[in-house]
């Protein structure tokens, strides 16, 4: 009886992906109900799913204006969906049984590490409570503070304030893209004290869980090790933070350089101005999906390098998409391990292990083939070009929401297609490969070697 339950249950990466999926259908149902659309507009089947499928995936890719398409009811559909979606299905259900019954099953603590990639964590009661603290603390202050500048500064009612700065604070913090605004925060191009609390929000969102809490204990506790030396970064936290600034800068160089001068974008703002928007636009390529210039007028080269920055995204167990920062990382001490001809990879003074190499190159390898996959089959059957479709394309994959503006214009079945590229990217293609197979076999034996090959 017990081997016959253990066969029935489904691994912790099922119940995420079946979480996810539920949600999706969930709000694609309330977002087709006639009061979450305004007045004049109607919705169809492939609207209400795209926009739900990107909310829930936190992405921010849209086919409609969500300022002016959907009523109040329906933009707090959205919210819901982009709140679920950052701090995760599982985790809330987790947390909703904790409140209700004052204790978590074994079940439930693995699905929630499994879906927070944390590894370690002996209390997952604590765990949930310290995420919350970091989530909902940093979106309150925020929403206050965009609150109080939308009221005071552009003279918005308060009510209307209150919700925009809810709105935005939510969405920035969780990577996810939308915004009430037609124009996302070209509005605010010339208003440093509004979009920099925004990139602030994007930043810290994209740093992951497990960063965010390890920065938590270490940095705002100030726990010392005995002869008062602070406990060193984790591995984890040191290459995240590391990679993070490295392609903020990196990235704000690249776009500043040939932008600088295009009057469609950076040129028509003062030097101060055009700083704040250069790091503004790379930082939102990470996966915080608003801009603040014109996306569509930029130089074809400035895509191509804002579609590294998409690929690459933001921390692991993060709200934001990508391959993540840890597994380009990986790659590059890979590389540089086979250059040098050493046979373990090394980072500082820690070890790879030869499964987390695994990983990453499988990662890779799957999220190339559905970008490359879909960038063929849309340059076959459209008429847009090669250089919007690969950005709108990564932009899906990596759960982004910036777009070329394409999206709107393409067929259903393609919006049908990029719907499910955001579902994948949200939980990563080898979360949703594992989930969908069926058993897992272990082989107790090995095959000989031969080498083929290489280069």
């Amino acid at each position: 009886m017990n081997q016959l339950g253990r066969k029935r249950s489904m691994h912790p990466t099922q119940i995420v992906v079946i979480a996810f999926g539920a949600a999706a259908i969930v709000g694609t149902l309330l977002l087709l109900l006639p009061i979450s659309t305004s007045a004049g507009n109607s919705t169809t089947l492939v609207t209400a799913f795209f926009t739900a499928v990107s909310a829930v995936s936190i992405t921010g890719l849209t086919v409609v204006d969500t300022a002016i398409h959907w009523s109040g009811f329906g933009q707090f559909v959205i919210l819901i969906l982009i709140q679920l979606g950052g701090l995760g299905i599982v985790a809330f259900a987790t947390l909703l049984g904790l409140l209700i019954s004052g204790r978590i099953s074994l079940r439930d603590r693995m699905n929630t590490l499994s879906e927070a990639k944390i590894v370690g964590a002996d209390n997952v009661s604590k765990l949930l409570g310290r995420i919350l603290l970091v989530y909902f603390g940093f979106e309150l202050v925020l929403a206050t503070y965009l609150s109080i500048r939308l009221h005071f500064s552009y003279g918005e009612e308060v009510l209307r304030s209150i919700w925009h700065g809810t709105f935005h604070a939510i969405s920035a913090f969780n990577n996810g893209g939308f915004s009430l605004y037609t124009d996302s925060m070209m509005g605010f191009s010339q208003d440093m004290f509004f979009i920099a609390p925004v990139m602030l929000a994007v930043i810290v969102g994209g740093l992951g869980f497990p960063v965010l809490i390890e920065l938590h204990e270490r940095l705002w506790r100030l726990r010392l090790q005995p002869g008062g030396k602070a406990k060193r970064f984790s591995l984890h936290t040191r290459l995240t933070l590391w990679m993070t600034i490295c392609l903020i800068g990196l990235g704000a160089l690249f776009i500043g350089l040939l932008e600088w001068n295009n009057p469609g974008t950076l040129g028509g703002l003062n030097t101060w101005d055009k700083v704040v928007n250069t790091l503004f636009s790379a930082v939102m390529p990470r996966s915080g999906g608003f801009n603040s210039i014109d996306i569509s007028m930029m130089d074809p080269a400035t895509w191509l390098g804002i579609d590294l920055l998409m690929v690459i995204g933001g921390g692991s167990a993060s709200t934001a998409g990508g391959l993540k920062v840890t597994t380009i990382a990986v790659l590059i001490f890979i590389v540089y391990t086979e250059i040098r001809g050493e046979t373990a990879v090394n980072v500082g003074n820690r070890r790879l292990p030869r499964s987390i190499q695994r990983q990453a190159l499988t990662l890779v390898a799957l999220s190339t083939t559905a970008i490359l996959g879909t960038t063929l089959l849309f340059a076959a059957t459209t008429d847009f070009s090669l250089d919007e479709i690969l950005f709108d394309v990564v932009s899906a994959a990596a759960t982004v929401g910036l777009s070329t503006g394409i999206t709107a214009e393409l067929p259903a079945f393609h919006q049908f297609w990029l719907a499910f590229l955001m579902f994948i990217g949200r939980l990563g293609p080898v979360v949703v490969a594992s989930a969908l197979a069926l058993r897992i076999t272990k082989r107790h034996y090995e095959l000989p070697k031969e080498r083929p090959l290489i280069g």
